[in-house]
């Protein structure tokens, strides 16, 4: 299992794509690059970094892509099927196999889900963040337009700040991490070509493509 520090952020954390002088400089990075159903083609890269602070969660993502493409604009779509990055995480690890998802196109829609363990196969219910809710999360991507397609770029990035007073009100538990607090979590590469470039932080000894698999998720330790 492998383990990543979110990092305490010092003064106000800027989402673009600046990482010198900012409070993104003391965020270890973390590399979505393990491909567990590889079987040819290139492996594009994706890194990232994660900080908080009392406020929120914050992500910053640079993605290696070069078919750029998204044309989901509705909240919840299945922006998975375009140019995107995910994010899962159980905050309540010692309580129970509750996670939530966030999913995020290179345009910056995205989906919030709030799901227990094995929902699929039996057949239960998820809560889909609300259109409130969703406002009040902040997204900035390197890609301009709520769609886009065949642009030349071969690279995109995104950033995102998720209050944690909206996952507070998505999932019921009081969410507020401090230095010590630990949850589990993966982050993930989709919209690629094929399941050879789909690609994992932690590692998923699945045969085919699951990201919907909390029993592989790393470990996350706030600083």
């Amino acid at each position: 299992m492998k383990e990543y520090t979110i990092t305490r952020a010092e003064g106000d954390v800027p989402l673009g794509e600046a990482v010198d002088g900012t409070p993104w400089e003391n965020a270890r990075p973390f590399r979505i690059d393990e491909f567990s159903w590889y079987e040819g083609g290139p492996k594009p890269l994706t890194t990232g970094r994660a900080c908080y602070d009392d406020e929120a969660i914050y992500l910053q993502f640079f993605v290696e892509d070069d078919d750029i493409s998204a044309d989901v604009t509705t909240l919840n779509g299945p922006t998975f099927e375009d140019s995107s990055v995910e994010f899962f995480a159980d905050p309540t690890p010692e309580q129970d196999s509750m996670y939530f998802n966030f999913e995020p196109n290179c345009c910056g829609q995205f989906k919030v889900a709030w799901q227990e363990a094995g929902w699929q196969e039996r057949g239960l219910e998820r809560d889909l963040i609300s259109p409130e809710l969703a406002s009040r999360i902040s997204i900035e991507t390197s890609v301009s337009g709520p769609t886009t397609t065949g642009r030349r770029e071969d690279s995109w990035w995104l950033t995102a700040a998720i209050p944690f007073d909206v996952l507070s009100e998505l999932t019921g538990y009081n969410i507020s991490p401090t230095a010590g607090t630990e949850w589990r979590g993966n982050f993930y590469r989709s919209g690629v070509a094929s399941d050879s470039q789909k690609a994992t932080w932690n590692p998923i000894e699945k045969p085919e493509p699951e990201y919907h698999s909390p029993e592989y998720f790393g470990r996350l330790r706030f600083d």
